[in-house]
């Protein structure tokens, strides 16, 4: 539903080409991909763009290129882009460096949307209280939250957009209920830089069995219920003459 609004308001044609920026494991872009002639998705981790081309495979998606480097780094034709997104890395990211490069990238009229939802390792339920204790536990010392030019607590996306030289469209929420296993937070925890695989290391197995058992003592079922919300703040290029 959010996808849908977000093309939408992004005048997605179904002939343009898609950037997506830290594009992890590809859910961001596996899921636009039938919407765009082509998609380029990068990230700097190998492991996320690995299970990425899997999941493409299996899909049977073929309009994909995968791109391992830094998003600072990424050369691309100018104007060539209808959309770029970012989700859940504009804040790693150096946004200034980035904005500036994708009003390059960017046809003029063209669209940056960044995505995100609520951190399950954050939320207010009783068990995501035990599960943020999990991630302080195995949080490997030295790894970064964000880049320093991350929007701090009171900035807003939108404001810091603007100021790249963008036109605001708004920011745009939808709440969602969700059920969450075990796995799929094990999994969730490998999507993110301070919980990867690599950033584990030889911890890995450890931290999967303290996760295991500490939830399945909070809740046998293994089932865990929240209401949480995604959210994507879309802003334009300027036409230009």
């Amino acid at each position: 539903v959010m996808l849908d609004d977000m093309c939408r308001r992004a005048g997605v044609t179904g002939t343009g080409c898609l950037l997506d920026l830290g594009c992890g494991p590809g859910r961001v872009a596996l899921s636009l991909a039938p919407r765009f002639r082509d998609v380029v998705a990068v990230d700097q981790e190998p492991e996320m763009i690995e299970v990425g081309r899997e999941e493409a495979a299996r899909l049977g998606i073929g309009n994909l290129r995968w791109v391992v480097g830094r998003a600072e780094d990424t050369v691309e034709p100018p104007a060539s882009f209808e959309l770029v997104t970012m989700g859940e890395s504009f804040h790693r990211l150096d946004g200034p460096l980035i904005l500036e490069k994708s009003r390059g990238w960017l046809q003029p009229g063209g669209y940056v949307a960044v995505l995100g939802c609520r951190n399950v390792w954050g939320g207010t339920e009783p068990w995501q209280r035990v599960l943020n204790e999990i991630r302080h536990r195995w949080k490997r010392p030295g790894v970064a939250f964000g880049h320093p030019s991350a929007p701090k607590a009171d900035e807003q996306y939108l404001d810091v957009m603007a100021r790249g030289g963008f036109t605001p469209i708004g920011d745009f929420e939808f709440a969602v209920p969700l059920i969450w296993t075990v796995e799929s937070l094990i999994g969730n925890a490998y999507t993110t830089s301070i919980m990867s695989r690599q950033a584990l290391g030889r911890n890995k197995a450890a931290f999967e069995l303290d996760l295991t058992r500490t939830m399945l003592a909070l809740d046998p079922s293994g089932r865990f219920a929240e209401t949480t919300t995604f959210v994507f703040s879309l802003v334009q290029k300027p036409q230009e003459p």
